[in-house]
């Protein structure tokens, strides 16, 4: 690998990326908090009846980390056996479908599909994903790529399964091979900031449920082709009477809200 090339590459990127932190910073929500502040939020939260577990109070680090292509899955598609597979070049993923499909249950799919990726000839690098229950559904079994540097919510580096009347038919993956650190290690804000502060932009409703609050990298940008991750919170909320979910994406460095983009992609890029 070129590391010469590469640094001279991100170097671009950063560029590209202070232009638009400098936009986004213009052109988003910022949400602020304190101690005492906090502390008032949550028990008004609890009188409208917002549930929710402990909150972590740590603020912790993270990183901006990138990545570039990688023909990792196209030089090793030819190990798959029992499926009928495809490769696409533009966005470098493989399309399965499985010659006997895998029956599951509520109780025992995620335990039978973690054993069936462990093997290469079933998935490629399945040891490099683990299941999501936060971005799972009936139709669909998510993994996220998982490193050293943390998860990944992003479909650059997602494993899809699809599910239809109890079976698993085929799935989808894309795979990013090296997450490279781009920058020092910065403060992150805490979970419980990010819930008080969603709340205090009337960003949870009444008579809801906090179901997951989970960190994880997701794509901000791509520049000469390559792309900058970022810490982003996702926060899950169940409405109690609607039973309507719905997920919440905070900037984990900024706390600024990440809003959906304007084409309608439900997909988990951070640029809003």
């Amino acid at each position: 690998m070129d590391f010469k090339r590469i640094e001279v590459i991100f170097l671009i990127v950063f560029f590209s990326l202070d232009i638009f932190l400098f936009l986004s910073f213009r052109n988003s929500q910022q949400l602020v908090s304190s101690s005492s502040t906090n502390t008032s939020t949550i028990t008004e939260m609890k009188k409208r009846n917002i549930t929710f577990g402990n909150l972590d109070t740590k603020n912790g680090y993270a990183y901006y980390l990138g990545s570039q292509p990688d023909e990792a899955l196209a030089q090793n598609v030819g190990k798959l056996r029992n499926q009928k597979v495809s490769y696409e070049d533009t966005n470098r993923s493989i399309s399965s479908t499985l010659s006997n499909p895998i029956k599951i249950t509520s109780t025992d799919k995620v335990a039978t599909m973690n054993k069936f990726i462990k093997k290469e000839s079933n998935v490629l690098f399945g040891k490099d994903y683990k299941y999501s229950p936060q971005l799972s559904s009936g139709s669909q079994m998510v993994y996220v790529a998982v490193s050293g540097l943390g998860e990944v919510y992003d479909k650059t580096a997602q494993l899809t399964f699809s599910v239809s009347n109890n079976e698993v038919v085929g799935y989808t993956q894309t795979y990013v091979k090296t997450l490279i650190i781009l920058h020092e290690k910065q403060a992150i804000k805490s979970e419980k900031d990010i819930i008080t502060n969603l709340y205090a932009n009337s960003e949870i409703p009444n008579n809801s449920r906090i179901a997951y609050a989970n960190l994880a990298y997701t794509k901000l940008l791509e520049a000469k082709d390559s792309t900058i991750y970022i810490p982003v919170w996702f926060v899950t909320i169940k409405n109690k009477d609607s039973k309507v979910v719905t997920v919440k994406k905070v900037n984990a460095f900024t706390g600024n809200i990440i809003k959906s983009s304007t084409n309608g992609d439900s997909s988990y890029n951070a640029q809003g």
